[in-house]
């Protein structure tokens, strides 16, 4: 049955009457500190709360549930020192939510594990572990759900994986992937291997069958996944696994992806009549869209937002609307859970300071300007953090040009402007400590890269270049195409005086990170298209020095220690009539 919309897209921030913890999150990297929090708050903590489970089943009968959507959760502990989203919030609002009677099915659209500063030392326990409590209790939470995300598989060993997945209070739905124990063993079906793990699953809720699948793309390769994705095969899964939940009743179902949206789109077009919500992940950006009778929803990284979904059985249709939630200040952090954030975030301290010997919150700059690290930023435009990491690049290694992809940077947050840029930073910004590389590239080559760049800078995707060494602008048409004219390119090449025009064949000395030039393709850039630097330009040089001590060795020369760097409008979004 098909899902009637009745309910105009809006973003809202929810209004919780819940203890507030105004210290900000990155102190509580400091035992003592987390020591006195609750008791520094106005009110008391709110009286622990009975499993979802066992508050629906005590709830009158109620025709309806909601979904609350999130996906691309890599900081548990938020943004903007704890001013934005964290698992905290999330926590608050599904209780919000369940006290409004309605059943709440929680759908995570994947990558949760990594990348993250706690990852990367962590091995994605505390994830897991925050993900566990979002019901208030120890027990299974029989309403969340995830669907892997390509980031789940970033560990090359897929123990680490299997054992996140044993470690899980919750169920992991796949209809598409195979794993193996290890490279060169036989594949077999992620649900046939863990209990919690399902191919799909039908439940009724509030009077509604609802029935999820779940698909992710094949972006991270691992000699021990096989995804299933390439198109024909993918295909088949979905029509096959359509066909188990309409023999099992299902009224309701969703797609719980973890995909480009142009590949949910597709989605949508071939099996429309048959999937009535796509609750998806991957963008880290918030996308609302309909395609014939189905939604497409997607929430910001990091649940900065979220989405509620209300499901509705009425006049003998099954009907959905959706509102985008804001998760900032006007949303109360829950206690429990930052009690829980508190442990991971003092454990990661510790940790780091073993293996590195260096304390999360030592100073290594200040910085005159904000320097911009937040996705939609980092993805989309100029940064001054992105400026600065890119002159290093060029000036220390004596390029003419230097660019980085944003994927590359991960720390998704920001240093305010007379902030210090600390060791914590650091590790969020190379969390892929990758190796410079050096090659040339002709103006022609040049263009199609930045065309490239620019192509989806509303969508968050990783492959917008940040820049230096060059200036451009761009133009976005009506539609949301875009375009680079050659024209509007120009180039300050190394020990010239200033910019020059694009010259489409002159060979330009360029460096960037061994990452593109090795995987470029999985940005959709040609010039990388064959794979592993097979099509890249030959190197010129690959010097042996990390990216990161690259830029530490150059923030060590700063007079004072002081970052000057601003944005200087070296890329510009022109808006076409």
């Amino acid at each position: 049955m098909k899902t009637t919309p009745f309910a105009a897209e809006r973003r809202q921030s929810s209004l919780l009457a819940v203890c507030r913890l105004r210290i900000p999150f990155i102190q509580l990297f400091v035992a003592a500190a987390f020591a006195g929090l609750l008791a520094g708050c106005t009110g008391n903590p709110p009286a622990a709360t009975t499993s979802t489970a066992a508050a629906t089943a005590a709830a009158p009968a109620a025709t309806g549930f909601t979904i609350l959507q999130i996906n691309d959760t890599y900081k548990i502990e938020g943004l903007r020192a704890g001013a934005e989203g964290g698992m905290s919030r999330v926590r608050t609002l599904r209780r919000e939510l369940e006290g409004e009677g309605r059943p709440v099915l929680v759908l995570h659209a994947g990558d949760f594990l990594f990348p993250s500063v706690m990852s990367k030392y962590l091995q994605g326990v505390p994830m897991i572990e925050a993900l566990n409590l979002l019901d208030g209790s120890a027990a299974f939470d029989e309403l969340l759900f995830v669907t892997p995300g390509n980031h789940e598989f970033d560990h090359p060993e897929p123990r680490v994986l299997f054992d996140r997945i044993a470690q899980s209070q919750f169920a992991w739905i796949s209809s598409n992937i195979a794993v193996a124990e290890s490279a060169g063993t036989a594949l077999s079906p992620m649900n046939s291997l863990f209990p919690n793990v399902k191919d799909h699953v039908v439940l009724e809720l509030g009077g509604i069958r609802v029935g999820i699948f779940g698909l992710t793309l094949n972006d991270q390769r691992r000699p021990w996944v096989d995804y299933g994705y390439e198109l024909e095969a993918r295909r088949a899964t979905v029509a096959r696994v359509l066909d188990d939940l309409e023999r099992e009743g299902a009224e309701f179902v969703v797609g719980l992806t973890h995909q480009e949206i142009g590949e949910d789109e597709r989605l949508a077009k071939e099996f429309g009549d048959r999937i009535d919500w796509i609750v998806g992940g991957h963008e880290h950006v918030a996308q609302f869209l309909r395609v014939g009778a189905t939604t497409i929803t997607k929430a910001d990284a990091d649940a900065k937002t979220a989405y509620r979904i209300d499901v509705r059985r009425a006049g003998g249709a099954i009907r959905g609307a959706s509102a985008l939630l804001e998760l900032d200040t006007a949303v109360a952090v829950d206690p429990d859970m930052v009690r829980e954030v508190a442990t991971s975030l003092a454990t990661l301290a510790r940790t780091v300071e073993e293996k590195t010997g260096r304390k999360l919150l030592d100073v290594v700059a200040t910085t005159e300007h904000l320097l911009e690290g937040t996705e939609p930023a980092i993805r989309g435009r100029e940064t001054a953090l992105g400026d600065l990491l890119c002159d290093v690049l060029r000036e220390r290694l004596g390029t003419d040009l230097a660019f980085v992809n944003g994927g590359a940077i991960r720390v998704n947050d920001d240093v305010p402007a007379g902030g210090n840029l600390r060791v914590y930073e650091l590790e969020g910004i190379f969390y892929y400590d990758d190796k410079p590389v050096i090659f040339e590239l002709t103006g022609r080559e040049l263009l199609a890269l930045l065309e490239k760049s620019v192509s989806q800078a509303t969508l968050g995707h990783g492959r917008f270049l940040q820049i230096s060494g060059l200036r451009f602008r761009y133009h976005v048409a009506a539609d949301g195409t875009t375009r680079v004219d050659a024209a509007d390119v120009a180039v300050r090449p190394n020990g010239e005086a200033g910019f020059a025009p694009l010259d489409l064949e002159r060979r330009y000395r360029t460096a960037t990170l061994d990452y593109t030039w090795r995987n470029g393709y999985r940005d959709g850039y040609p010039l990388f298209s064959a794979g592993d630097g097979k099509s890249s330009p030959a190197l010129l040089e690959e010097p042996q020095i990390s990216w990161r001590q690259l830029t530490e060795e150059a923030l060590a020369a700063l007079p004072g220690l002081r970052i000057t760097t601003d944005v200087d409008g070296r890329i510009v979004r022109i808006e076409e009539p």
